[in-house]
């Protein structure tokens, strides 16, 4: 029993990322040829250009978050991290066509919410003391950060050269609509290039127009799906096309994804009869037969009658 998705009234997609800026010490300014610079600006605009070259594609916002390490003052590093997300964002504004106020800034003064993580997943001797003094509301971040200097100089030191930077990072989220398609063919043409581009409503559309257990058949719903992977309508569809054709491993892993609706309950009873467990099958028929679905009922009278 497949399932059509629900239509979406907007195709919103967003793609995001970030960019490890290196600014000299104190300074705002950006210079693509310090450091790595050119390639973490690139990822931007290689970001934003992936999208705005796409006729189908309208960019709808884009916003940037810069963070700055917790080292210094706080005071200081919030002048900073202001500072550079202004001058990323200016940079970004003289490279497009975007109006003045498109781009949409924020900032951390201090992250430590990402020093936090490092901290946690690392094997750092003082570890837990160090997460205690980072999650004692009682420090403001300056008394924070000199607290875990001067308790704990070595776990400081290769905190300072191996996390501070990754710290130090900028946050960017480009948001933008994708046009509808209705055109069978059209979307079969995007399918096989573009199918990010892709509802979940257009790959049923196209799925529809096949030949029900064909090889293309079965590719619209494992693309779906691919695109899709936590969609519980994705998950069932793919399922069913998975147990059409006799694979019950990747049926029975796609169903572990596809909800509790009534579809849902059948499907994972057609599965449990494929697998020989005629016992779950038929509680499986008999809670979809009670909600409606008219297959359920008949694959139950035929267990029934054996």
């Amino acid at each position: 029993v497949y399932v059509r998705p629900k239509a979406e009234a907007v195709k919103s997609r967003s793609l995001s990322g970030s960019a490890f800026i290196n600014f000299p010490v104190n300074r705002m300014d950006i210079h693509p040829d310090y450091y790595d610079n050119r390639a973490e600006l690139r990822k931007i605009t290689a970001t934003i250009d992936s999208v705005k070259a796409d006729a189908d594609i309208r960019i709808t916002a884009l916003s940037i978050k810069g963070y700055a390490s917790p080292e210094g003052s706080y005071v200081n590093n919030e002048r900073l991290v202001q500072g550079r997300t202004k001058t990323l964002k200016d940079y970004v504004s003289n490279l497009y066509s975007f109006p003045d106020d498109f781009i949409q800034t924020s900032y951390e003064p201090e992250n430590w919410e990402g020093l936090r993580s490092y901290v946690a997943s690392s094997g750092l001797e003082h570890r837990e003391d160090i997460l205690a003094i980072i999650d004692d509301d009682r420090y403001a971040p300056d008394a924070r950060e000199w607290k875990i200097k001067s308790s704990y100089p070595a776990d400081y030191r290769f905190l300072l050269q191996n996390c501070y930077p990754r710290l130090r990072r900028s946050d960017y989220k480009v948001e933008y609509v994708i046009r509808k398609y209705s055109d069978v063919e059209e979307i079969k043409r995007i399918m096989q290039k573009q199918p990010q581009k892709l509802s979940l409503e257009e790959f049923y559309l196209a799925a529809q127009s096949m030949e029900a257990g064909s090889s293309e058949f079965d590719e619209a719903f494992e693309t779906a799906v691919r695109m899709y992977p936590d969609d519980e309508t994705a998950n069932l569809n793919a399922a069913n096309s998975a147990m059409k054709r006799g694979d019950l491993k990747n049926a029975e892993r796609y169903l572990q994804k596809a909800g509790q609706s009534p579809q849902a309950t059948y499907a994972r009873g057609a599965l449990a009869l494929l697998q020989k467990n005629t016992e779950q099958a038929a509680a499986c028929f008999e809670e979809a037969a009670k909600a409606g679905i008219a297959e359920a009922e008949a694959e139950l009278n035929k267990i029934r009658m054996k």
